[in-house]
């Protein structure tokens, strides 16, 4: 299918009444599974553009158009401007706010692409969340079948200093929200659950209860796990605790672990002492948790690279991020465990010469 047939599709689908949508699916509202290969739904959060947009132009130039959608929420209308044309469809507009509600626009994505895409579904549909400032790490093929296998939620875990805890109603021990990246991957299933809930008002007031980013930062004090000093941003927090809830009754100086079905990388272990968790997709650069304990694939990254590829720090509140790579790096990258890797600012300079997205396209697209 043509780019121009994607868009139009999807524009159709806004206009249509949802009873005629409901006869193009073949008169059921019901989930119909294995009646196509599965698909891979891209989106992407963006502010004024997607940098790099022509490697990803690359990226699903090289893919089936059956097999992935990608929509894009954009604040400005000039990422609108900037993605007329591209594979990447942008989706009405919606209030975002830094830290204290990005959840807005992931959910509009989840929606939009839940509700415009007609036909059959899959149970094994994923919707994975993309920066603005990232890039593939992997060919289109590499990525799709890793997603498309798994069958639970990807999320990547930070270490329990980051997590947000507060004593139990009861007074037995704490209750905690875990952090995770913003950059997750649901299935089908929490897809539609995470939208319906949302719309609901599910946990809007989460930023609220658990008292967040309330106290002044002290280096000395934050984070820390069970310190009741809670800082972090709701995409950071909304997601985890909608789908699978709050730990409660955690001890404050215990070693203890949750089976948590449908979240890949369960069971989840709940000591002060434990590293990254999870499912981490996306490579990100966190200065304070890079050489952190636990399955620490950030750390082997980053040792990988050569001088010339190695990114800028950040500090504790932002991420590090690239604007000169080499080939050497550019290989490292493809060589990882990470799906997709950030920050990239637009146009990156390439050492020791040369086009940058000429080389990614060759050494990572078409790898």
């Amino acid at each position: 299918m043509p780019f121009t047939s994607i868009w139009v599709q999807a524009l159709f689908a806004l206009a249509i009444p949802s009873t005629f949508a409901t006869k193009l699916r073949g008169n059921s509202t019901t989930l119909e599974t294995d009646t196509r290969e599965p698909r891979v739904y891209f989106l992407f959060l963006a502010v004024d553009k997607i940098s790099n947009l022509d490697i990803w132009t690359s990226f699903f130039d090289s893919a089936s158009p059956d097999k992935y959608r990608a929509f894009a929420h954009c604040k400005d209308n000039s990422c609108v401007q900037q993605l007329a044309g591209s594979p990447i469809i942008p989706v009405p507009m919606v209030a975002s706010y830094y830290c204290t509600d990005l959840v807005s626009p992931m959910n509009q994505l989840l929606t939009y692409a839940i509700s415009t895409d007609l036909g059959p579904k899959n149970a094994a549909d994923k919707f994975a969340f993309i920066s603005d400032s990232s890039l593939p790490a992997k060919p289109f093929k590499e990525i799709y079948s890793t997603l498309a296998a798994r069958p639970a939620s990807d999320m990547c875990v930070f270490p329990p200093g980051e997590w947000a805890d507060l004593p139990n109603s009861d007074g037995e021990g704490l209750e905690v929200a875990v952090k995770v990246h913003q950059w997750i991957t649901l299935t089908r299933e929490h897809a539609e659950k995470a939208s319906a809930m949302w719309q609901k008002g599910v946990m809007h007031n989460f930023m609220t209860y658990f008292k967040m980013n309330q106290m002044g930062w002290n280096n000395m004090l934050d984070n820390n796990f069970a310190d009741n000093r809670n800082w972090g941003c709701l995409d950071e927090f909304w997601y985890m605790t909608a789908l699978f809830g709050t730990l409660k009754k955690v001890k404050v100086d215990g070693d203890q672990t949750i089976d948590l079905p449908g979240f890949t990388g369960s069971p989840l272990r709940i000591d002060k002492k434990a590293g990254w968790q999870g499912q981490c997709d996306t490579f990100v650069i966190w200065a304070k948790y890079m050489h952190s304990l636990g399955n620490n694939q950030q750390e082997k990254l980053f040792l990988s690279l050569d001088p010339p590829s190695v990114p800028h720090g950040g500090n504790w509140a932002r991420p590090g991020w690239w604007d000169t790579i080499s080939a050497t790096g550019i290989q490292a990258l493809r060589k990882s465990d990470f799906l997709f890797v950030r920050k990239f600012i637009d146009k990156p300079i390439l050492h020791g010469g040369g086009n940058f997205a000429q080389m990614y396209k060759q050494m990572i697209i078409d790898g």
